[in-house]
């Protein structure tokens, strides 16, 4: 099984299990890097990849917009009133996909790029992505809104139509909700080729990718090739998509990280700091490639250690949930008097073992600086078993 269709179906199985009670977990204070870079907005096209796409799937499923009474729990993902909120700004937007395009490790000249921000479930929010390819320009086009993943007229987005009279070359249904079409615009052979992936979150996001080898307008010819961006790329960038975004409606710090700030170690350390609860103030931070960690306070005296990693020791499992991640969940007394660590551990079935451990003080070795650490153990457990950690570098 390829790599991306695994990481996929781990993904599909691990939304089903996934819950957080806090909202807040998401959220972080990863500081931003240098200014943005100043933007040139991307000409519209008519008849772009996301709209032949539209056409060919019969048009976008218009979501259930319920009104709102002010009571609703964004932690009961489960629940109807999980989707009623979406909230997304345009340079979210475009600084997702940016982020997104420059891991596909493909070569990319002058990109420009525009999005559309959202404050609706059923308006979607959008990005597209130009850039020179070394053939002419290429456009990746990104759309993302909130959806119950279990509803039944979903089904229709991700299944692909019978061969005969389908409008597609190429169509394939994947593990974890997902569908890539491919196909030829006006059905020339050599013409403008695209390919489009519809797929649908367990965390309640409706993500439309589409991409084409040259751009449709201009006098740019295709010469029968495939675009850059291949289905397996797709694919990775769906799952990245997914990962900047909350099981609560709102984009996370993991994606949204102003493109072309200085790179923090690997992954591991923003993606900690997008996950900590909102009341938690980062004192201090650092990290390595394999791991990260930060100092929290309270303004009273109190102070954490938190830190996250890979981990590969055989632990004791004391749970195993539904889609098969293993936990282990421990409370241990650390070096110095008084002070304690609390530790989670997960195993997911593709192999991704993480650790996740806090200490009621400034670091591993330091005097106590509070009787407990000021996460709770749910919480970490929350932070251990995010889906964002399989798109970790």
């Amino acid at each position: 099984m390829p790599f991306e269709d695994e990481l996929g179906k781990a993904l599909h199985n691990a939304g089903g299990a996934f819950s957080t009670g806090q909202r807040a977990l998401v959220e972080g204070g990863l500081a931003r890097g240098r200014k943005k870079l100043a933007r040139r907005r991307v000409a519209m096209v008519a008849g772009s990849a996301l709209t032949v796409a539209a056409v060919a799937t019969g048009g976008l499923y218009a979501v259930r917009t319920p009104e709102k009474d002010g009571t609703e729990r964004a932690a009961q993902v489960a629940t109807t009133d999980a989707y009623r909120h979406f909230e997304v700004t345009a340079e979210e937007m475009e600084n997702i996909l940016e982020n997104g395009m420059g891991r596909a490790g493909i070569a990319i000249v002058k990109p420009r790029t525009e999005g559309r921000g959202s404050t609706e479930p059923a308006r979607p929010g959008t990005a597209s992505f130009t850039f020179g390819d070394g053939w002419g320009e290429a456009t990746v086009d990104l759309s993302v809104r909130r959806v119950d993943p279990a509803d039944p007229a979903l089904k229709k987005l991700i299944t692909c139509p019978p061969k005969k009279g389908s409008p597609f070359e190429e169509c394939t249904n994947q593990p974890g909700d997902r569908a890539v079409k491919g196909y030829t615009e006006a059905g020339k052979a050599g013409g403008v080729k695209k390919w489009a992936l519809t797929m649908v979150s367990p965390n309640g996001y409706l993500i439309e990718l589409a991409t084409q080898n040259v751009q449709v307008s201009g006098d740019v010819s295709p010469k029968g090739r495939n675009p850059r961006m291949n289905p397996g790329k797709l694919r990775h960038l769906a799952m990245f998509v997914d990962a900047s975004f909350t099981p609560e409606g709102e984009p996370n710090t993991f994606g949204t990280v102003e493109p072309g700030a200085a790179a923090e170690p690997g992954d591991i350390l923003p993606i900690l700091k997008s996950l900590l609860p909102k009341r938690l103030k980062v004192y201090s931070e650092g990290g390595t490639g394999a791991g990260g960690h930060v100092v929290v306070a309270d303004g009273q005296g109190n102070e954490t250690y938190i830190e996250a990693g890979r981990n590969l020791e055989d632990i004791a499992w004391t749970e195993t949930l539904p889609d098969r991640t293993k936990v282990a969940t421990r409370r241990l007394t650390a070096q110095e008097p008084g002070v304690v660590r609390w530790r989670v551990d997960m195993l997911r079935v593709n192999g991704l073992q993480m650790l996740v451990s806090a200490y009621n003080a400034p670091s591993p070795k330091s005097a106590k600086r509070g009787a407990e650490p000021l996460i709770t153990m749910e919480e970490l457990k929350a932070i251990a078993l995010s889906r964002t950690w399989l798109v970790a570098r």
